[in-house]
């Protein structure tokens, strides 16, 4: 677990009193469905195969404006491919998702201490409540938000819209995400940021270094110490 000395002084009068997690790569790893499903879209639509590293990429930003980058495709296609993606992402390929170790805990134990929970994430809504209901977290949670059908909003609006809802202010609020989106969502909301190791988008501390953020967690166990510092 690493704090940022500096940002831990300038808040020491913060307190957290909400906790906004991402999705995918902070609470579930969905890699297995999402590579699938983007499988299925390069084989329909004839694009270019990927490697590894090109499939791991989609995991996390907004489907259609990655596709759209990854095989040069405008943006009316991109819409296309992304509407076919999630067409066959729901099929089946979004239940292949697996809970990160220690996550249910640390989510009770949260909702037990009295924070507020909330979801903000780039999958569509429907879908992200979805496989939370399937995997038994969307209790645990007291807002759940993501992309809208067309995939307009931005991470910082999702955020926002979260807060929102939470009824908590970008002061007291806490985003805990794998990636640059996340950490500048949390930014561009006013709010305040964990940084997790053992998602996608980040690949190692130095990533997570370079966004103004109050930790850097390896674990579920760490995320708590994290936030109850600012209790």
């Amino acid at each position: 677990m690493v704090f940022d000395k500096a940002i831990i002084e300038s808040n020491n009068e913060k307190k957290i009193e909400s906790a906004i997690f991402d999705l995918d790569g902070t609470l579930l790893d969905t890699s297995e469905g999402i590579i699938s499903s983007v499988q299925k879209v390069i084989d329909h639509f004839g694009y270019d195969e990927l490697d590894e590293e090109g499939f791991r990429g989609f995991i996390g930003p907004p489907i259609n404006r990655h596709l759209k980058k990854v095989f040069g495709i405008s943006d009316e296609e991109s819409i296309v491919a992304m509407n076919y993606f999630r067409q066959e992402y729901i099929k089946g390929d979004i239940y292949r998702a697996k809970v990160y170790p220690g996550l249910a805990e640390l989510l009770k134990k949260l909702r037990e201490s009295g924070y507020k929970l909330g979801v903000a994430t780039y999958k569509r809504e429907d879908q992200a409540i979805s496989l939370l209901e399937e995997k038994g977290l969307a209790p645990l949670f007291d807002v759940i938000h993501g992309s809208d059908k067309e995939a307009r909003l931005s991470k910082t609006e999702v955020v926002e819209l979260t807060m929102k809802d939470l009824g908590s202010t970008p002061e007291e609020t806490v985003m805990i995400g794998d990636s640059d989106n996340d950490a500048i969502g949390a930014e561009e909301a006013g709010a305040m940021f964990i940084g997790v190791t053992y998602g996608f988008g980040f690949r190692d501390r130095n990533d997570i270094m370079k966004f103004r953020r109050i930790g850097i967690a390896d674990s579920c166990e760490e995320i708590y110490r994290i936030i109850s510092a600012y209790r």
